[in-house]
């Protein structure tokens, strides 16, 4: 069986005669996924593609367990100073803490996992849930997608109401996400609101995919929530709600077309019959 080092490449190497570029306190190693890189900073000084393999290896209790973990082995490449890496998705962060048994020599270490990978995956193994300790995280809950067109955006003023025709028959399907996920197919967990306050994670078979953000005229109802999420609960591996009732909601075109999402409207949620409303407080310029 191959070592963690023996798989490493390095991503670049220095063009000879190139200046000698001071060693970082921290190495970074990234890993290709279908769903975006996989990234691992390691708290070590590394000065070649030799220090950094060395590096690896101490990690390979950590490294061990996201195999198992994942049900594949990630091939990490170093990411020499100095030189481009591969696009990095949001992703959630985790600091790892070694048990006593996995030696002194083991390193302290951080990965970076995209949300959407985190989301195919089962909430991690003990013991290695006990030695990931994730950062909590700002998130955004979609309360609905809505396809409107210029003449419902015309008619858009402060002290109108935007109806969400989906929350009409309760409960309906929202997307919950972190706050620097982009609108996309099949991004964010689905969820079933009874209420903009109240969630909970649908079964993978009622769920129904997200519309396609580069379709022409896509709109969503978002609510910011006030306060971080752990990242079980983005990952979907924990139930939760997102909390107070005075949350503000806004309006935002979704990023399509290689435009950028662009928020156009905020106010306050109100019931309406059997479901609810933004109630449109201020335009976008």
């Amino acid at each position: 069986m191959s070592t963690h080092a023996e798989q490493m490449k390095p991503m670049a190497h220095a063009p000879l005669g190139a200046p000698t570029i001071a060693p970082l306190p921290w190495a970074t190693f990234e890993a290709p996924t279908a769903e975006g890189a996989v990234r691992l900073w390691v708290h070590d000084t590394v000065r070649h593609a030799a220090d950094a393999a060395l590096t690896l290896e101490s990690c390979a209790p950590l490294l061990d367990a996201l195999d198992a973990w994942f049900g594949f082995a990630p091939a990490w490449r170093w990411c020499a100073p100095g030189t481009p890496s591969g696009g990095v998705p949001p992703h959630a962060r985790a600091q790892w803490r070694r048990n006593s048994a996995d030696g002194a020599g083991a390193a302290a270490c951080r990965i970076e996992l995209p949300w959407s990978l985190l989301r195919q995956l089962d909430a991690p193994p003990s013991p290695l849930a006990a030695q990931l300790h994730w950062s909590p995280a700002a998130a955004t809950l979609v309360l609905a997608q809505l396809p409107l067109d210029d003449v419902e955006l015309e008619m858009m003023e402060p002290g109108g109401a935007l109806l969400l025709p989906c929350s009409m028959v309760a409960p309906w399907q929202g997307w919950l996400r972190a706050a620097d996920e982009g609108a996309a197919t099949d991004r964010g967990l689905a969820v079933r609101l009874t209420d903009p306050w109240h969630f909970k994670v649908l079964p993978e078979a009622e769920r129904r995919p997200a519309a396609n953000a580069t379709d022409a005229g896509l709109y969503e109802v978002r609510l910011s929530l006030p306060r971080p999420l752990d990242a079980a609960q983005l990952a979907g591996w924990q139930q939760g709600d997102p909390g107070e009732a005075d949350a503000r909601a806004s309006l935002w075109r979704c990023a399509g077309d290689g435009g950028s999402a662009r928020y156009l409207a905020g106010g306050a949620l109100m019931p309406w019959g059997d479901g609810w409303a933004l109630h449109l407080e201020t335009l976008a310029d």
